[in-house]
């Protein structure tokens, strides 16, 4: 008999399925957990709680915030009249509407209608964007379409 440490669970797994899971030790106790991948990291560091609070601060331009299915990032926003439009760059093309309805909540008061137009940050050829529009009258609407121009 050798005096071999125990094999880790994750080393117990097959091969395949080793990617993506860690051990972890609770309490004293061993256990799997499934492994979460860091969030798509390009430098920018997260939001700050004030920059939440206030999409359109120049602060809110400089980070990532979470939404439902990973980060997305102001790019820029300009207004026009009573009219703002606001685009922004996310993983998931799904967390659009989320982004919309924060955007619609900070800026209600001020704006009749308020676009957001959602961008991918990895894109592929054609890009797919997603418009989200809201107004006063009509409440929220999507438009998803592709587009061969860049950002």
């Amino acid at each position: 008999m050798t005096n071999q440490a125990p094999r880790s669970c994750a080393a117990r797994l097959p091969r395949r399925l080793r990617v993506g899971v860690a051990c972890v030790a609770v309490a004293g106790l061993s256990g799997c957990a499934t492994y979460r991948p860091v969030p798509y990291d390009t430098g920018i560091p997260r939001c700050p709680v004030s920059a939440a609070t206030d999409l359109l601060s120049v602060d809110a331009l400089q980070c990532w915030f979470d939404a439902g299915h990973g980060p997305w990032r102001v790019l820029s926003h300009e207004s026009h009249f009573d009219v703002l439009v606001v685009q922004i760059s996310a993983l998931d093309l799904r967390d659009a509407d989320e982004v919309a309805r924060r955007v619609v909540a900070g800026e209600r008061q001020t704006f009749s209608e308020i676009l957001v137009y959602a961008v991918e940050e990895v894109p592929l050829v054609p890009a797919r964007v997603r418009r989200v529009r809201w107004t006063r009258d009509a409440g929220f609407e999507a438009l998803e379409f592709r587009s061969s121009g860049g950002r």
